[in-house]
């Protein structure tokens, strides 16, 4: 796998908590518009303690507004981010000691070359290498994943 494609996915595994962020904000705000009535039955229909139009054109414009369908694909969408995740973790903590901690303080935490040689004691160029040498490989693990091919589409096209 390229270095490119791997830095890519190591972008999208740390931005996936906040896509999942997003995912729950929307989920929450489809809830609330689809339980307003409070009252909905388990048979999905909405019901209201007073009879009239308000309950129908509420239901009509949730119907119209496919508050049902989005809810479930949101819900797929979190299952995948979830499943990514945790591939993607199991390539990182397959690496162990030095090569996940320079994965973890580059990317999650943001250290600077300078910074990252000054807390291993090592010139940068040092650390550069050893990050490299990280990242081919995690490359190579992530090639064992199954379908790591999908999962490299989905980080590339995901907004981090």
């Amino acid at each position: 796998m390229r270095r490119k494609d791997v830095k890519t996915m190591i972008a999208y595994y740390f931005g996936i908590p906040a896509m999942r962020a997003l995912l729950d904000s929307e989920r929450a705000e489809l809830e609330d518009q689809y339980n307003s009535l409070r009252g909905l039955s388990y048979d999905g229909v909405p019901h209201s303690s007073m009879p009239g139009k308000p309950t129908e054109e509420l239901a009509a414009r949730l119907d119209e507004r496919n508050v049902r369908n989005r809810l479930e694909e949101i819900a797929v969408k979190d299952r995948v981010l979830l499943m990514d995740r945790e591939n993607i973790q199991g390539c990182i903590d397959a690496l162990g000691g030095r090569c996940k901690k320079l994965i973890f303080e580059r990317h999650r935490d943001r250290c600077s070359w300078a910074k990252l040689a000054v807390r291993y004691g090592k010139p940068d160029s040092t650390v550069r290498w050893w990050y490299d040498s990280a990242v081919e490989r995690l490359g190579e693990a992530l090639e064992e994943v199954p379908m790591y091919d999908e999962i490299l589409a989905r980080a590339s096209r995901a907004r981090v």
